[in-house]
């Protein structure tokens, strides 16, 4: 069989970018994309050792793991040794969660009777190219969605942090979940959003903004920017468009406040750099907690 290098290494590419992709939706990095690029590019220096025994070296080990690092390095510039191998360890875990994907289609559905023209090898095995793109985006469904749901049963407990919202010197104590599906950002500020129940947060408004808020976003943002217009809101208001399951485009009224103080792993944070984002529904039914935390604002 013949096997065209342009195209196992326009693949190997492709593969290494949508893995450090998983790994920051996973862990819900910075994502940019010229730094996956390169980390990308940089995961396809094993292929130098298959085409070629003089640079056989790279096929070892210790060296795959060097470049493995490196890759995590380039795409995410870790801020210390710990967090390099927190990152490291989810980028093996989701290679091997695609690798194990490709495998189980192939197998499952008999390709190795009737493959298809085009192939990819894997372990001197013949997988047609296709199942590569089967696995990265059902992976891709699994991580985006399914993910942070099993994730919040799983951790709940220790997902769950005291959180003090201060707005003109108010304090609110709440209850906020780290969220790891939240990653909304203030288009404006580019400051992560904690998403806060209405009903958790409306008693620190004046009562003319708390009425025109219960109206819903986009049926009051005309009336609050006429109300915040020539009052100490007016720079704090936003406008925050975001995407869930079920409601593809949305908008989202928030408030810049004072500062947020977060308890988490018996440290306390202080922050001034988040916007309060207004939700209209409840998060959780039991009332465990009524706010999401964006995991940024823990990572600064």
């Amino acid at each position: 069989m013949i096997l065209y290098f342009d195209v196992v290494l326009l693949i190997n590419l492709m593969m290494n970018y949508m893995i450090l992709y998983f790994v920051a939706l996973v862990l819900n990095l910075k994502r940019v994309f010229s730094r996956l690029f390169l980390g990308a590019i940089l995961g396809c220096l094993f292929l130098i050792g298959v085409i070629s025994e003089k640079y056989m070296v790279l096929q070892y080990f210790p060296i795959k793991i060097i470049i493995s690092a490196a890759m995590i390095f380039v795409s995410f510039q870790p801020r210390n040794f710990r967090e390099l191998l927190k990152t490291l360890g989810f980028f093996y875990l989701i290679s091997f969660m695609m690798g194990g994907g490709v495998l189980a289609f192939f197998y499952l559905f008999n390709l190795g009777k009737n493959p298809l023209t085009d192939t990819f090898i894997i372990n001197n095995i013949s997988v047609p190219w296709w199942i590569l793109l089967i696995s990265a985006f059902i992976s891709l469904i699994f991580l985006k969605y399914l993910w942070p749901s099993i994730y919040r049963i799983l951790a709940k407990d220790t997902l769950l942090v005291h959180t003090i919202i201060f707005l003109d010197e108010k304090p609110l104590e709440i209850t906020a979940l780290i969220d790891t599906g939240n990653d909304l950002f203030d288009p404006v500020s580019n400051y992560p959003v904690i998403i806060v129940e209405l009903d958790a947060i409306k008693n620190i408004f004046s009562k003319d903004l708390a009425v025109i808020l219960e109206k819903g976003p986009e049926e009051s943002l005309a009336a609050i920017s006429e109300l915040v217009a020539d009052s100490r809101w007016a720079n704090r208001f936003r406008v925050i468009p975001f995407e869930s399951i079920g409601k593809s485009k949305g908008l989202m009224v928030g408030f810049k406040p004072d500062k947020v103080i977060i308890e988490h792993d018996d440290k306390i944070k202080t922050t001034e750099n988040t916007i309060i984002g207004i939700y209209h529904r409840v998060l959780s039914p039991e009332g465990t907690y009524r706010a999401l935390l964006n995991p940024d604002l823990l990572n600064e």
